[in-house]
């Protein structure tokens, strides 16, 4: 049985946390005064959380037991119920809004396809967590992601437009891949004991290509600072560029991977068939020509 003082203890403990509920919701309603048409139709996602919060303060204790038959909890319940279901039409109105702006600012880039949440533009699939008001750029279907960012059109495209640049700035001459991929062929099967000839997963094959491209002070020093990054989806995009030249691929061997072999990331690598975002699945290659 509690005592006179546990009770009073009880008490202002109680009261003490309605305090703080209170100056909570007060501080939210002061924010969501100043919102307006403009923050609701770019922001609805970030001022739906604000309205989900004041909810989740109010229809908490001790709030909701002290109060929760008053005047005061009515307006707020009704004040939350009628701004939400406004918000879901401003939500509407923003997945308009950003699919248009994103096909205006990559008009001149690729087409985009697809539907939300879900996009596609050239190699890119772009996944829209509207929830969370965020997005992921994948390479290929959404296998190697690139970054995530914020709901923002501008930076969405802006994004996909420098890495797919940077992918093609990696080499100035599409045979230099080609050399360094035989090298690397030719190295891994001298390590292996393998004849010319014999199909190598091309994972192996990109770790060759690393070892390959590392300069003298990284073999001298080999700290991060000294080495050179050479990703999956960059040796995905050369060997893509490779494919598209006849010339390049008259002595090479591609073996598609099958769809077992496809759910073990380390032995198989997708890999472009052209602008439009298909693709196919690679697990081996091999040269068939010694010659250099």
């Amino acid at each position: 049985m509690q005592t006179q003082n546990e009770t009073k203890f009880n008490q202002w403990s109680t009261i003490t946390e309605l305090i703080q509920q209170l100056n909570k919701i007060k501080k939210l309603l002061a924010s969501l005064t100043n919102i307006n048409n403009d923050i609701l139709l770019n922001k609805p996602y970030e001022i739906e959380k604000s309205y989900t919060q004041l909810k989740k303060l109010y229809t908490s204790p001790p709030f909701s037991e002290l109060l929760g038959e008053t005047e005061l909890y009515k307006s707020l319940n009704d004040f939350c119920a009628q701004n939400l279901i406004l918000i879901e039409k401003y939500k509407e109105e923003f997945h308009f809004v950003l699919g248009t702006k994103l096909k205006e600012l990559l008009n001149d880039f690729a087409p985009i396809a697809g539907q939300f949440p879900i996009l596609k533009v050239k190699y890119y699939t772009i996944k829209f967590d509207f929830a969370n008001g965020q997005a992921t750029i994948w390479w290929g279907p959404q296998k190697e992601p690139i970054r995530k960012l914020t709901l923002d059109p501008n930076l969405i495209s802006q994004t996909i437009r420098t890495f797919d640049q940077n992918l093609a700035n990696k080499w100035q001459n599409p045979e230099n891949f080609v050399n360094l991929l035989k090298l690397a062929y030719k190295r891994y099967l001298l390590l292996n004991s393998l004849e010319f000839g014999t199909k190598v997963n091309l994972l192996d094959l990109l770790s060759e290509c690393v070892m390959l491209i590392q300069s003298k002070n990284f073999k001298a020093d080999p700290t991060k600072e000294n080495f050179t990054e050479y990703s999956r989806i960059q040796f995905s995009y050369d060997l893509y560029k490779m494919k598209t030249n006849p010339k390049l691929v008259d002595k090479i061997q591609f073996v598609v991977a099958t769809f077992a072999v496809t759910e073990h990331r380390e032995k198989s690598i997708w890999v472009p068939d052209n602008e439009l975002g298909e693709g196919t699945y690679y697990h081996q290659i091999a040269f068939t020509n010694n010659s250099q």
